[in-house]
């Protein structure tokens, strides 16, 4: 069956006609072809009985055909809700031909050429292949150093995309939000309440858009009250936006002196004026102690709170737009370069929006692709995405369907996703082969396991960075080289606003599963032999599971060397059960007790920040087992890391809202 000759051409140009019946070059009707095809499937024996039945739905089967025929192809469809297509069921085919993860061509062609039989309209395969959406935005090409194209999605338009769908963007938070008792989510963390770079600037009250550093007044029970507008946040389990602010008062005695007072709590919704701003006619500013003390304010101070917000300077100049945070997550991974897979290592970029909850995030549609490769280095495809985030660091004008107006949104990177390696390159450290093997401090592996050393910081890598190229010899670079950690190679990412050290969180996946516990088991299990292997395959069986997230995808006894990640996450709940016969001394009960019990902080849902001692002192007393336990272990880079890992909580939620698990599916 073919459709005339100009339907396609029609369809591309948006102009068809399909008000009336398509032409078809063959004489017989869709239910008739529906009738041949359906023939062919049953055997001869089959068709007598079925004479009589078709006689009587003939008449109806026709019908509802054509009434298929004119729903799909009625002008009221091509001007409805599925235009720019023409009908329901040529959006239905765009949307399975341009999938993320699509079918192969012959398949595509033999599902479209079937669903032609019944839509004569239903453009071709390379028609719908070819064609692009209005305001679609192709990904740019570019090239590496070494002059190997690669092609870089726009991470703009597709927040645009986001916010300007309603599920999106009404479950989207745009405020960090206080918890009743523990974290359970990124934007409950302390990173997103406290970096002035993720701070909301701004609130809607009854009397219009409140800024940071306004000064209002509200009404609570009836008080009226003055004061400087410090952060915005939301509170769980309460309705609207809440603020920090500093109370205002006249001074008592001097004219035009006003004395701050500690900071307070109000619910934006009690805002009643919004005041100007301090001038010039200000004497003094006094800060009120707890003691009850003044203490006068800088000049450099007055003056900064006598200027309004910067971002509601720009508001006014796009037309007084609404203006809100949404920060983002960048991840980045590879596939496996082992020669025994089928697939060659490519290294990919994809982000995700921080104000959604970790069940949405993990939805393959909410995972956004930037760019991937095999030939061009993943630091070089960096430099392109660099600047798009510097773009969004600045501001751009959005549709917000929430709000249903355009916004002025900032979009700065909240933390980086990635594996230990990954991170290193990110954080232009040299990696876990070094002296001081670690990104996030300056320890070294010599005492790595008594506690955490001076932070590394953006500041003064960039300084090391420098003088690392500076140096006149090979010698002497290979001197600042292992005397700082630090890598010289071309790093772009340096150039964001953000701390890298602090920014790529301890995951769980390649620092816990695959790190100690793959340790401790593949020891322990050369040590059994083959009857205490059996052994333990038989505990395994015998333990109850109901109550487990899990299971052990192969044998322990013969494929232990060859576990993933979600083995080691199922085998660390049943760990002390399974080889406490096994386990010989002391020292090798409290590695693997104390490992338990990091691993229950890990993988808990909610992180309480009260008991952040407590998580430290679970990370410590798994250090110092396996300072007695082994030697050999303590330059292991991934047992340093765990020191970490309370501090990563603190900044991003449970671990659960930073580990890699749900991701690294998506670069396979």
């Amino acid at each position: 069956m073919e459709i005339c000759a100009s339907t396609e051409a029609e369809w591309e140009s948006g102009n068809v006609d399909t008000g009336g019946s398509s032409t078809v070059t063959e004489s017989h009707s869709p239910s008739a072809i529906a009738s041949d095809e359906l023939s062919l499937a049953i055997g001869d024996e089959d068709i007598g009985h079925l004479d009589e039945a078709e006689k009587d739905s003939e008449s109806s089967s026709d019908s509802d055909v054509a009434n298929i025929l004119s729903l799909t192809n009625s002008s009221a469809n091509k001007e409805g809700q599925y235009h720019p297509f023409l009908s329901m069921i040529s959006a239905m085919a765009y949307i399975l031909i341009h999938s993320p993860r699509p079918m192969g061509l012959s398949n595509l062609t033999f599902v479209c050429h079937t669903l032609r039989c019944m839509f004569p309209a239903l453009p071709s395969v390379s028609t719908m292949v070819s064609y692009r959406l209005p305001g679609y935005r192709a990904p740019e090409k570019f090239y590496s150093p070494s002059g190997v194209p690669f092609y870089v999605n726009s991470i703009a338009e597709t927040i645009k995309l986001c916010l300007a769908n309603p599920d999106i963007a009404k479950k989207m938070e745009r405020y960090p939000v206080l918890p009743k008792k523990g974290f359970r989510e990124i934007f409950h963390g302390l990173q997103w309440r406290n970096d002035t770079r993720f701070q909301a600037p701004m609130a809607t009250s009854p009397v219009g858009s409140v800024f940071l550093k306004d000064i209002v007044q509200s009404s609570i029970a009836g008080a009226i009250c003055v004061s400087i507008i410090k952060q915005f946040y939301r509170k769980e389990g309460h309705n609207g936006v809440f603020a920090s602010v500093q109370v205002l008062q006249v001074h008592p005695s001097e004219l035009n002196t006003y004395i701050l007072s500690d900071i307070g709590e109000i619910p934006v919704s009690t805002i009643v004026t919004i005041l100007p701003q301090m001038d010039s006619r200000t004497r003094h500013v006094y800060k009120k102690g707890h003691d009850g003390s003044l203490t006068i304010v800088s000049d450099n101070e007055l003056a900064d709170m006598s200027s309004p917000h910067p971002l509601k300077t720009r508001s006014i100049m796009c037309g007084s737009l609404p203006v809100f945070m949404v920060p983002l997550i960048i991840f980045s991974d590879d596939t496996s370069g082992n020669r025994s897979k089928v697939w060659n290592k490519f290294d990919s970029w994809c982000f995700l929006l921080a104000g959604l909850q970790q069940k949405d995030n993990a939805q393959f549609c909410n995972i956004h692709f930037i760019c991937t490769s095999n030939q061009v280095p993943v630091m070089e495809m960096a430099h392109p995405l660099v600047d798009q985030l510097l773009e969004l660091e600045r501001g751009i004008v959005v549709f917000d369907a929430q709000l249903n107006t355009n916004a002025l949104i900032l979009a700065p990177v909240i933390c980086f996703l990635c594996d230990n390696p990954r991170a290193a390159e990110i954080c232009s450290h040299l990696g876990s082969g070094t002296l001081r093997f670690c990104r996030i401090c300056r320890v070294d592996h010599t005492n790595s396991l008594t506690g955490i050393c001076e932070e590394r910081k953006r500041s003064s890598t960039i300084q090391e960075v420098q003088l690392i190229r500076s140096a006149h010899t090979q010698a002497e670079r290979k001197r600042l080289r292992t005397l700082y950690g630090t890598s010289e190679k071309e790093n772009h990412l340096l150039q964001l606003p953000v701390d890298l050290h602090q920014s790529t969180p301890i995951e769980s996946l390649h620092t816990l599963g695959l790190g100690p516990y793959k340790y401790l088991l593949r020891e322990k299990m050369e040590q059994l032999s083959e009857k205490q292997r059996k052994e333990v395959v038989a505990r395994i069986a015998a333990l109850p599971s109901s109550g487990l997230t899990g299971g052990i995808s192969s044998d322990i006894s013969r494929h232990y060397k060859s576990f993933v990640g979600r083995d080691f996450k199922f085998l660390a709940q049943i760990a002390m059960f399974i080889f406490s016969p096994y386990l010989s001394s002391e020292a090798e009960i409290e590695v693997w007790l104390a490992l338990s019990m990091v691993f229950k902080m890990v993988y808990c849902d909610e992180f309480e920040p009260q008991k952040i001692e407590l998580y430290r002192d679970v990370c410590h007393r798994f250090a110092r087992a396996i300072d007695c336990y082994s030697v050999t272990w303590r330059k292991k880079l991934k047992i340093h890391l765990i020191l970490h890992l309370p501090d990563s909580m603190l900044r991003f939620g449970p671990a659960s809202s930073f580990n890699t698990e749900r991701y690294v599916p998506q670069c396979a």
